[in-house]
């Protein structure tokens, strides 16, 4: 490097990168490059946003933010000095009037740096200059909000009117977002079926690789990519705005002008059992939410978490430590024993896992070839239909009086969140109903003799997944109860196991 260009950073910045390919911000870079290069700099660093929005508060700009620090030190991170900026336009820099104050608050700390766009050379310690620069900051947030507003009423509008948004073609519609490519549309289809009747998100993926089945833009499936594809009130024709499903003036649904994949209590059902197995979600603040279920992790062993010592132990109560797995002996068998006493247990009980998973799996598979799961009669019921109805009526009355101005401001807003919070809560309570309902319609319909015919196979060959075998159990047992065997080496005896049966 020459001793007189001056070393400067080239800053780039695009708010969406649909293709993903970051060509946008590139192309910046070499604008910039070239922009130096007419000024007599040199560009020793490139701070790279892609992806990322300057308008909005809440998103973090890493690049922007160590190019601010490296501005009030003077130099790089690795060492390197640095004595300005360029970028393509203002706007690519902040969007936001603090974002710019806090950048020429940085910039100007040391004497001496220089500034450019693609435009014009610009003096940041002038204050005139400073001051254009963030007035135009101003400007563009004022524009930013215009057009937010805008969307949100478009967005608005076009889902009552049920009309489809533009955007990537989704996984299961054709480029017209509205006809349904059949081929993929079935893969949603059953991928739904095999979650509701017990297969993990984790082994249906797995299969999809397999198969070699990629998203609409190349990749491979991840749980994350499949849970947001299966949970989007898109699948069943409904559209969701800030939390709640779109609805009619009647409070029905709103249903959209493309092809929908699944039914509405299909759809009801998958977001039922996706709700369910919820996390520790952290909120806002650092407060958690709901608990993690019992069995949300993925699990590598069929009655992990399900198998309980029954050893008597002192006092006369039963140990009831959940029993774990270990591999013991040459031919590294597994096993599925007590824990010590250090972490729970009583270690006075151990079984061969595949003689146990065999025993419960003849139990459990036997129990459903006695019985379906649940009689059409014993079906969940939702019964506050009725009160739901009367609330949505009040607050239509009470909006009509308002409008109307038969009643203040004051009285209609302490009302009204009461009521909205009271319908949403019932809203919800009846769609979780349905979700059970169609779960129960479609374990009525189990072939069970399939079931059967592929438990024993490994998935490869086409037998079930694992997680979709621990879930046929889950429906029928709470736990099994392992009793001691006594002491050295005993045969195997499956009465020392006991069921304890979901009623």
């Amino acid at each position: 490097m020459t001793a007189d260009l001056v070393p400067v950073a080239s800053y780039a910045r695009i708010s969406a990168d649909l293709r993903g390919d970051e060509h946008g911000v590139q192309d910046q870079h070499r604008i910039n490059r070239e922009t130096a290069k007419r000024h007599g700099w040199t560009v020793v660093h490139e701070f790279t946003d892609n992806d990322k929005s300057a308008a909005k508060a809440d998103v973090y700009r890493d690049e922007f933010e160590s190019m601010i620090k490296a501005l009030r030190a003077g130099r790089l991170a690795d060492g390197p000095a640095l004595r300005g900026v360029v970028v393509v336009a203002n706007d690519r820099l902040a969007r936001r009037p603090g974002d710019y104050e806090r950048f020429v608050e940085a910039f100007t700390y040391n004497d001496g740096f220089v500034f450019a766009d693609s435009k014009q050379r610009s003096d940041l310690y002038s204050e005139d200059v400073e001051s254009m620069g963030l007035f135009g900051a101003v400007i563009s947030k004022m524009e930013v909000r215009k057009m937010q507003r805008r969307m949100r009423a478009s967005h608005q509008s076009r889902a009552l009117q049920g009309r489809a948004v533009g955007g990537p073609r989704p996984f299961g519609w054709k480029d017209d977002r509205i006809t349904l490519d059949e081929s993929e549309a079935a893969l949603l289809r059953q991928a739904a079926r095999d979650f509701v009747t017990g297969s993990s998100l984790y082994s249906i993926v797995m299969d999809w690789q397999r198969r070699g089945i990629r998203t609409p833009r190349g990749n491979e499936w991840r749980k994350t990519t499949l849970r947001a594809a299966l949970s989007k009130p898109r699948m069943c024709g409904y559209r969701i705005l800030r939390g709640e499903i779109v609805c009619d003036a009647s409070g029905s649904p709103v249903v959209g002008d493309w092809q929908a994949i699944l039914t509405p209590d299909e759809w009801l059902a998958v977001r039922d059992i996706m709700d369910s197995r919820r996390g520790h979600s952290v909120k806002r603040g650092g407060a958690l939410g709901a608990p993690l279920p019992r069995d949300y992790r993925e699990h590598r062993h069929l009655l992990t978490g399900i198998l309980r010592c029954g050893r008597v132990i002192e006092g006369g109560g039963m140990c009831n430590a959940v029993l774990r797995t270990k591999k013991y002996g040459k031919e590294k068998r597994l096993q599925y024993f007590c824990p010590g006493r250090d972490v729970g247990g009583c270690g006075g009980v151990g079984r061969r896992a595949d003689l146990v998973d065999f025993a419960i799996s003849e139990l459990v598979l036997q129990k459903m070839e006695s019985a379906q799961f649940v009689d059409a009669d014993d079906a969940p019921q939702w019964s506050r239909e009725q009160e739901l109805s009367d609330l949505e009526e009040q607050l239509k009355e009470l909006t009509r009086q308002w409008r109307a101005q038969k009643i203040s401001n004051n009285l209609y807003f302490v009302l009204v969140p009461e009521l909205e919070a009271d319908i949403a809560r019932l809203r919800a309570e009846k769609n979780s109903v349905l979700g059970m309902a169609e779960r129960a319609r479609v374990n009525r319909e189990i072939d069970v003799e399939d079931i059967r015919r592929r438990w024993y196979k490994s998935e490869e060959d086409g037998g079930l997944p694992l997680s979709r075998k621990r879930a046929h159990i889950r429906e029928m047992l709470h736990a099994v109860i392992v009793h001691p065997a006594g002491r050295g080496r005993t045969k195997f005896n499956p009465d020392l196991l006991e069921p304890v049966w979901v009623e």
